[in-house]
């Protein structure tokens, strides 16, 4: 099997796309008979990419979102057809049994099967939670480019579900993988986790967030629920500033929060597993989500989870989290008192998440990943 890869989310900060690439390529390349090309765009390699470095990448990303809508539309737009030339240039003179595109559009490329992974359809549904630019990108290319799509990996049944019905596509074009918390995930030991905790100025005690600060992830309902909750429990976001004014990030410019919120930026996965395995809970009340990946990666280090029961998140947390309303703050209040104040319940919810999460596999993953690719080629 000779793979063709997009390997542009590769070249960015690791958050869910790009965690989802890396994670399944390193199992791919495991089995045996895979060879993957990694299309860069310019150039191809058959080695795969090494993480960039976070902070650079963070400067270098904000500069260009401070560009108006407009240009930022047009550098895109210019950017991704300009990808594509080369793309079809490469594809041309060499063989591949299949392309497998893991950035958000299909690729104009004919002559080899297009795999296209769909991660969910928030830009066409909450279509107010993504930049401008980046919805008219979503407008004027997607319906033009799903014509080349042979076929569609999604990585949960709800998502599934949704691209059948709102794009209209037969269910056997359309196939369900879910995705797995990174081996790196497990839980650190007290000490451990204790010591990379205070180098970060945190509490020793606190309810954890993750995942980029953007609208999406629906942090005002956390921080009205912090008005009604009864425990004084501190609260940590780590993730990076996605998009938005964030005036909501910045408790010191109201006493209102303060000494109660915390952020940490972007953080490595050793830091990141530490926060998780320290935490009283990981709540993400997030409104939509394709699946998200915090949850089971919190699981998987033994945090407590309370998560919204919207989208995919029903679906990936099982009975192994307490599920919230996400547009009703005395839900996510209450939920958090509960967990803050009642340590056997902590630790059951732990202990279901430990085994909810253990079934969730990348090498699962890979197979069925490999699975889809041979059936769309007619190779055994």
């Amino acid at each position: 099997m000779n793979i063709l890869l997009d390997a542009l989310p590769l070249n960015r900060i690791t958050t869910g796309v790009s965690r989802y690439v890396r994670n399944l390529y390193l199992e791919l390349e495991k089995l045996s008979g895979v060879n993957v090309n990694y299309f860069s765009g310019r150039s191809c390699d058959t080695t795969m990419p090494l993480e960039i470095e976070a902070s650079h990448w963070i400067k270098k990303t904000a500069k260009t979102r401070s560009l108006p809508a407009p240009a930022l539309f047009g550098l895109h737009s210019v950017g991704w057809m300009s990808y594509e030339r080369r793309l079809r240039r490469y594809a041309k003179f060499n063989e591949f049994d299949v392309y497998h595109e893991t950035g958000h559009i299909p690729a104009a490329i004919k002559g080899v099967p297009q795999i296209f992974t769909i991660y969910d359809l928030s830009l066409m549904k909450y279509r107010e939670t993504h930049p401008r630019a980046r919805v008219w990108f979503s407008d004027v290319f997607f319906n033009r480019r799903m014509k080349y799509a042979t076929h569609i990996i999604t990585i949960s049944e709800f998502v599934r579900s949704e691209i059948c019905d709102e794009l209209h596509i037969d269910r056997e074009e359309v196939t369900s993988i879910p995705l797995a918390p990174c081996p790196f995930f497990f839980p650190r030991e007290k000490e451990q986790a204790g010591a990379v905790i205070e180098s970060m100025g945190l509490p020793k005690e606190y309810i954890l967030f993750v995942g980029t600060l953007e609208p999406r992830k629906n942090l005002s309902l956390l921080f009205k629920a912090l008005s009604v909750c009864e425990h004084d429990i501190p609260i940590v976001l780590s993730g990076w500033k996605g998009w938005g004014d964030h005036m909501e990030f910045k408790p010191n410019r109201t006493n209102r929060f303060q000494n109660r919120i915390f952020t940490t930026g972007h953080v490595n996965e050793e830091a990141l597993a530490c926060l998780y395995s320290s935490a009283l809970a990981l709540v993400f009340p997030s409104i939509y989500e394709g699946f998200g990946l915090p949850v089971i990666e919190a699981m998987a280090c033994g945090c407590p989870v309370i998560c919204s029961n919207a989208a995919s998140l029903p679906e990936v947390a099982g009975d192994a989290a307490l599920l919230i309303d996400p547009f009703r703050k005395e839900d996510l209040a209450e939920a958090m008192d509960r967990v803050a104040g009642d340590k056997a319940l902590r630790e059951d919810l732990a202990r279901k998440g430990l085994s909810r999460a253990a079934g969730f596999s990348w090498e699962e993953t890979a197979r069925q990943t490999l699975e889809v690719f041979r059936s769309v080629t007619g190779q055994s």
